[in-house]
């Protein structure tokens, strides 16, 4: 007969095709039980070797029940396999042909525990643990002529002696010597046949007889084939399926034992993080209560813990930064500069070096200060003393009394009080100084006589029509010939203060506050100015002794100084305003706000903050709100902003990258004045501050001190300085306006300034 599969010529009456194993058409039924003839005797088996006792398999009745399992997919088709060439031996009668399905067939089912079922009763594999199921519920089917299966025993073939007691007799052709080849594997020794895909039986045990050790999911095979299983054998559960449902949900058990862990670290962290804060203000509690109880040194060392583990702690090294001030003026308040400063410079590298340098900077200057004071007087054979307020003329002597002036010319002396005003004059009274300076002697004289040093000097500048104007400069060793270049009339002025019955060199810059009344009244006492005039060839052609005590009278006395005596100029025609800090381009606008420039050149603009420096520039070129822009003159300027004396300064640039900057009185100069190859850049510039919400002028040393940061910081709150830069033919070539509160920040950003 032919396989309907794969078309090849089969015997008659086989079931399976003997070429690729599929199964060959089924007979038909029949009515009856088939003829079976007689038996013909059996061939005894051949003697083995004894075989070691091999444990008695249990009986199916005590094996636990198992359920069947899901039915699996259809297993793959077996490949046509070589039957095994079997060794010859006598010929066996050919088992009659078994009519297909006329009896119900003995089910094997493979279990995906790895035992198989055999029917309703089970064989379990050695060593295999069990699952208890539910049994399989098998139909009934009418019994053939064939022997009944006794308890889970397989019928013989034809040809063959019934099973014994739970044993399956060899298959025709198969076994020899009691062995029984596998498909594609070797003959099996001595009896034993390995499980498939484990380990063969332990101890070399050999099956007994009728015994077949089963092989995890395969039938025995039939007649030297191995048939496939249509129908019969249930595949085991897939153990990919079960494998990845197991794998899913260890991924899941292993996330929420993550998620369990990072809950707990979080919270740990959360935990830990509190404690660490709770410490840490703990400690800086500590430092704060060191330092505030004057035990520095405790409260460096407290703070310095902090910062061994939190070196980021603002708050820390604020503390710590503060401490080492606060320790210094403890030495300061003493005058014990040394000391202070040698704190200071031991600081601890986490403190502010900036703070730290800049009140080291200041202690130097005031040590500095102190030391040539002290130089100076040592200097001075004899100081300023009460003799000093003495002039003579030949055998006459005239003191100069508190609240009175002397002031001698070649044309005469005037001696005036402050009170009434009043003055006597003496044609003929050219007096000279007890330390016998007089008319017509030379600068020279003059520092010899009165040990005259820079920082203990100033020049008292005139200019105008008629000398109208003043202001002081600096002296730096000029010659009276340097200053006349810019102004009319110079003298040369030392001052002195009287101090706990004792006098005092005032600084240069002590000599110009008292004369302008810029010092707080509660500062002097009583304070001598002595001035001498010379000509532009160093000549003295006039001496000036003023005795005065600070107070409210010398300010009347001075009332020039607010602007009422000497100029008709109270500042800007209209005032400046809000507006006047804004700045346009077209339809475009600009506000400088608080801490803020702006510079307009040539080129382009740019806004810079004061507090981090940070800028940002524009192509565009700008004009201020009144309409001043580049390009304009110098008269455009005067006009627009109503520029005078007493209200305008000169800012003057020189040096190679005009690093040396310096003021000058403004007195209606040309810019080509300024260019007389001393200055490389001038700039002229007015200034405004603001009290109680209204703008006022500034006077043009207030322009100065606000600049160079010589103002007490609490003079003023807000400040504007408006500059323009002229180039010497008196053309605007450059717009700048500085907005900024005059406190410490600002001072810090004029670092040069000191």
């Amino acid at each position: 007969m032919y396989c309907t599969k794969c078309g090849r010529e089969n015997e008659e009456g086989v079931k399976f095709c003997s070429h690729c194993g599929s199964m060959m058409e089924a007979p038909s039924l029949q009515s009856g039980p088939p003829d079976v003839p007689e038996q013909p005797e059996v061939f005894a088996q051949p003697e083995t070797a004894e075989q070691p006792e091999v444990s008695v398999q249990p009986e199916a009745s005590e094996q636990p029940e198992v359920s069947v399992q899901p039915e699996a997919s259809v297993q793959p088709e077996v490949t046509e396999q070589p039957a095994p060439e079997q060794p010859k031996a006598t010929e066996q009668p050919k088992a009659p042909e078994q009519p297909w399905m006329t009896s119900q067939p003995n089910v094997v089912e493979q279990s995906w525990m790895g035992g198989q079922t055999v029917g309703a009763a089970t064989v379990q594999m050695p060593n295999v643990a069990q699952i208890n199921v539910p049994p399989v519920q098998m139909p009934q089917v009418a019994q053939t002529n064939l022997s009944p299966v006794q308890m889970g025993q397989m019928p013989p073939t034809q040809g063959q002696a019934p099973m014994q007691s739970g044993q399956m007799p060899p298959m025709a052709g198969s076994m020899q010597g009691g062995q029984m080849p596998q498909v594609g594997q070797p003959p099996v020794q001595n009896g034993q046949m390995p499980m498939q895909g484990q380990a063969p039986m332990q101890g070399g045990q050999i099956p007994q007889m009728g015994q077949m050790p089963m092989q995890g999911g395969q039938v025995p095979p039939m007649n030297g084939q191995r048939p496939s299983m249509p129908y019969s054998a249930v595949p085991p559960a897939n153990p990919a399926q079960k494998k990845g449902n197991g794998a899913a949900k260890a991924i899941v058990g292993i996330i929420i034992a993550l998620l369990v862990v990072g809950a707990g670290a979080v919270a740990f962290l959360f935990v830990n993080k509190n404690s660490q804060e709770k410490k840490l203000q703990n400690q800086l509690e500590v430092a704060a209560d060191y330092m505030a109880d004057g035990s520095y040194e405790e409260a460096v060392a407290a703070y310095l813990e902090i910062l061994e583990k939190n070196p980021e702690s603002s708050e820390a090294i604020d503390g710590l930064t503060d401490t080492y001030i606060k320790w210094a003026e403890r030495y300061a308040k003493d005058e014990n500069y040394e000391e202070a400063i040698s704190i200071l410079q031991g600081a601890d590298d986490h403190a502010k070096s900036k703070t730290i340098k800049k009140k080291i900077s200041e202690y130097e200057e005031v040590l500095a200060a102190r030391e040539y004071e002290e130089e100076l007087a040592a200097m001075n054979q004899q100081g300023f003393t009460d003799a000093d307020l003495v002039f003579r003329q030949g055998s006459h002597e005239l003191t100069v009394e508190l609240n009175h002036a002397l002031i001698v010319r070649s044309s005469g002396s005037y001696y005036t009080a402050y009170a009434d005003a009043s003055y006597d004059y003496d044609e003929s009274g050219e007096y000279e100084t007890n330390k016998g300076l007089k008319l017509g002697d030379s600068l020279e004289d003059y520092l010899k006589l009165y040990e005259v040093e820079q920082g203990y000097s100033a020049w008292e500048l005139y200019s105008g029509d008629n000398n109208e104007y003043t202001s002081f400069a600096a002296y730096e060793g000029q010659l009276p010939s340097d200053m006349y270049t810019s102004y009319n009339n110079v003298w040369l002025d030392i001052g002195f203060s009287k101090e706990n019955g004792e006098w005092r060199a005032l600084t240069d810059m002590e000599i110009k506050e008292t004369w302008f009344c810029d010092a707080p009244l509660y500062d002097y006492e009583e304070v001598v100015i002595l001035a001498v005039n010379f000509d532009r060839w160093g000549e003295v052609i006039g001496l000036s002794l003023e005795h005065f005590s600070y107070d409210e009278s010398w300010v009347e006395w001075q009332n020039w100084d607010d602007g009422s005596s000497s100029f008709d100029y109270t500042g800007n025609k209209e005032e400046f305003t809000d507006e006047d800090l804004y700045f346009t381009n077209g339809t475009d606008w600009v506000e400088i706000s608080l801490n803020h420039s702006f510079i307009v050149y040539s080129n382009g603009s740019q806004i810079l903050s004061y507090a981090d420096a940070d800028y940002a520039t524009s192509d565009d070129l700008y004009v201020t709100y009144r309409g001043l822009e580049i390009g304009m003159q110098l008269e455009d300027y005067r006009e627009l902003y109503s520029v005078e004396p007493g209200y305008a300064v000169w800012e003057l640039f020189r040096g190679e990258n005009n690093e040396y900057t310096s003021f000058a009185e403004y007195t209606g100069q040309s810019p080509a004045d300024m260019y007389d190859g001393t200055y490389n850049n001038a700039w002229l510039d007015i200034g405004f501050c603001k009290e109680n919400g209204e703008w006022r002028a500034m006077y043009d040393y207030e322009v100065r001190d606000t600049w160079f940061c010589d103002a007490d910081l609490d003079d003023y709150e807000e400040v504007v300085v408006f500059a323009v830069n002229l180039d010497q033919w008196g053309e605007v070539r450059g717009l700048s306006l500085e907005h900024f509160s005059y406190d410490d920040g600002w001072v810090e950003w004029q670092g040069w300034a000191n």
